[in-house]
């Protein structure tokens, strides 16, 4: 490999400006033995990414991967009951809730068995609201003297 070529390329490198092909073409070079003092530094740069793209698996990658799929095949029962007796419980106290629920609804009844007192409580109340109502118109009331004495202002 040319020397010269190797250094333009890593000047490239530096800067940025380096395609991918010429990234493959320095781990290319790094790869072989004899490497130039000054760019023996460099060594390490290139080949650590050349096995961080392609780690070693081990010989006994196959057996610990199907163990691995051999345990996450077999629920665990304990855990597999407990939701489901929590999913249940849950189900009756909701059926349960709505049962009362509906046992709970009733038509209204009447409090009064004479007419006339029927009437009368009624007349109470509406008379109590009235009175409610009238408080709440005093403030108001009291926004047309603010109105007259604007238009007194507005005039002179």
């Amino acid at each position: 490999m040319d020397l010269k070529q190797v250094e333009k390329i890593l000047e490239k490198y530096w800067e940025g400006s380096s395609s991918h092909e010429d990234e493959m073409y320095l781990r290319d070079f790094y790869s072989y033995a004899e490497v130039p003092p000054h760019l023996e530094p460099y060594r390490e740069l290139f080949q650590t990414q050349e096995v961080k793209l392609n780690p070693a698996l081990g010989k006994d990658f196959d057996e610990r991967l199907k163990s691995k799929i051999a345990t996450a095949d077999k629920p665990e029962t304990k855990w597999t009951l407990f939701r489901i007796a929590a999913i249940g419980l849950i189900l009756l106290i909701t059926a349960v809730s709505v049962f009362k629920a509906d046992q709970k609804t009733q038509l209204a009844e009447d409090t009064f068995s004479n007419p006339e007192e029927a009437l009368a409580e009624t007349k109470k109340a509406f008379i109590l609201i009235a009175e409610a109502m009238n408080k709440g118109e005093e403030p108001v009331r009291n926004i047309s003297y603010l109105d007259k004495a604007n238009e007194k202002i507005k005039k002179n």
